[in-house]
């Protein structure tokens, strides 16, 4: 065990918020498992928490379920991945997982950083970036591919946006789309649509972003503190 008081309370604490993340995380997966494996499962927990969800249900589309539950199966991956690491490492006081531990955890600092700093200095190529992605990727194989065919329907419906910027995305390919519902030719674009919402909500990111990167930092932090103290007593011995 390590020594001296500090060294150990930061060690316990480490080992307990990483015991959090992992059972956090394995709560995540097992709940997107379970609703991506069983479409009833969210009617299930609602009646059994008391909760009436029709209205909410009525709004939304199996689509944009999955997709949510997709990107929280990856976060409760991740978080299950890191807590396992940090557990482990701090449990057994094993240099290699602590360092696996760091490396990893360095890793999402990096490209959190790399993506906030792309986005203040290339803020209007990542937009033209995006709308040209949707147009060249979804928008030109619609007619040819049947998945992006009804992904791009229900979207296009369910948030009453066509194309990546607008209706004559499509003209070039002969004519829009019903589940666009174009009147005229300047119905927003979906593309420009999440961008927009993006731009809205972006002081809520920024809030969250600073705080994971705050968390991150801590662990690095602590981690390196434990691989030290590990270090230094089995010099000792």
């Amino acid at each position: 065990m390590v020594k001296g008081c500090g060294n150990k309370c930061i060690k316990y604490f480490f080992w307990l918020i990483n015991l959090l993340f992992f059972v956090l995380g394995a709560v995540i997966v097992g709940l997107s498992i379970w609703m991506l494996v069983d479409k009833n499962s969210l009617t299930t927990v609602a009646s059994t928490v008391k909760v009436d969800l029709s209205q909410v249900l009525n709004q939304v589309n199996i689509q944009q379920i999955n997709t949510f539950l997709y990107v929280a199966l990856v976060i409760g991956g991740a978080l299950l991945i890191l807590g396992f690491f940090g557990c482990c490492g701090s449990c057994c006081e094993s240099v290699c997982a602590i360092s696996i531990y760091f490396i990893l955890v360095l890793i999402l600092f990096v490209i959190e950083v790399v993506a906030i700093v792309l986005y203040f200095v290339k803020k209007t190529e990542l937009q033209q970036g995006l709308t040209t992605i949707w147009r060249d990727e979804l928008v030109s194989k619609y007619n040819n591919n049947q998945q992006i065919h009804q992904a791009l329907d229900q979207l296009q419906s369910s948030l009453q946006c066509c194309g990546a910027s607008g209706c004559s995305d499509y003209m070039v390919y002969g004519a829009f789309p019903t589940s666009c519902q174009c009147a005229t030719l300047s119905q927003q674009g979906c593309a420009t649509l999440f961008w927009n919402a993006f731009q809205t909500n972006l002081i809520y990111v920024a809030f969250v972003g600073i705080i994971v990167l705050f968390v991150e930092a801590l662990a690095m932090i602590f981690s390196c503190i434990i691989i030290n103290a590990v270090k230094a007593k089995r010099n000792e011995a």
